[in-house]
């Protein structure tokens, strides 16, 4: 009974550790001046307007990364569809490949994939567009879906293929009725997965988009030259809000425990 007392009470204890920080910063970003103070000073929501509607700066970074998370996301499935149906479909060495080399790109740092994207783009003139930022982060984040609906595909019953071909369904058909319904709660998630990272990412983005254009994470960083200001906060707290609103639609729409490695065969 102790022990489990314990346990509870370590629990609680790291939940508040992890959460002070984003109270800490919420708490911030309700300050009436131009500083960033704990606690906060004149509360107001001004800094929430200002991030949201009337500086042209924050609210042009929020669109830049709302079209980047949600089209690279998109992209990302795009390309792990077909891989992970490939891999599932067959065991053989060249399926084994393309698993590797579509991770490949989230495996390898960061700063190492942002430099070369960097002069990448910058040979073929796309360095410094909203494209080059849409497919660079495809193809980093793309491993996430790839998990997910493969994670998917593996829990399909191959018999339930079978059975279909017996009767005489086309492969076609048997993906259409049997294999894209059971694994659309894995695209979904995979979707997510990848669109949040996308949203929180800033190595890559800063080399790919050439200080042509910010998303949120680039202009906290340009706005750091200024201090520390309650809009920057404003900023944390919409990262997550779209964390914690995309993470909670995994967990009620899709397998999420299965997502995290749990063995369902205990159940």
């Amino acid at each position: 009974m102790r022990l489990r007392w314990w346990g509870h009470g370590f629990m609680w204890l790291a939940g508040l550790v992890l959460l002070m920080p984003i109270l800490v910063v919420s708490a911030a970003a309700l300050n009436g001046g131009r500083s960033m103070l704990f606690p906060p000073e004149d509360p107001t929501l001004a800094r929430f307007g200002e991030f949201f509607v009337s500086e042209p700066v924050w609210r042009e970074a929020l669109w830049n990364s709302v079209v980047i998370a949600l089209s690279s996301a998109a992209l990302a499935v795009l390309l792990a569809w077909p891989a992970a149906y490939f891999i599932w479909k067959s065991s053989d060495r060249l399926s084994r490949v393309i698993a590797g080399l579509m991770a490949m790109p989230f495996a390898v740092p960061p700063i190492v994939f942002g430099v070369g994207l960097g002069f990448m783009w910058a040979f073929t003139g796309g360095l410094g567009t909203i494209w080059a930022g849409i497919l660079s982060h495809a193809a980093l984040f793309a491993a996430l879906p790839l998990v997910t609906i493969s994670i998917g595909l593996q829990g399909i019953d191959r018999a339930h293929l079978d059975a279909a071909a017996t009767m005489g369904a086309t492969e076609g058909i048997a993906f259409r009725t049997i294999v894209l319904p059971q694994t659309i709660p894995y695209t979904i998630s995979g979707f997510f997965f990848a669109m949040v990272l996308s949203f929180n990412e800033f190595i890559v983005i800063f080399f790919v988009s050439s200080s042509s254009y910010a998303t949120v994470t680039l202009q906290i960083f340009n706005s750091l030259r200024n201090g520390f200001t309650p809009t920057m906060a404003v900023g944390a707290i919409a990262f997550i809000l779209v964390s914690v609103a995309a993470f909670s639609l995994v967990a009620r729409f899709g397998d999420l425990p299965r997502l995290m490695g749990a063995d369902q065969t205990r159940r």
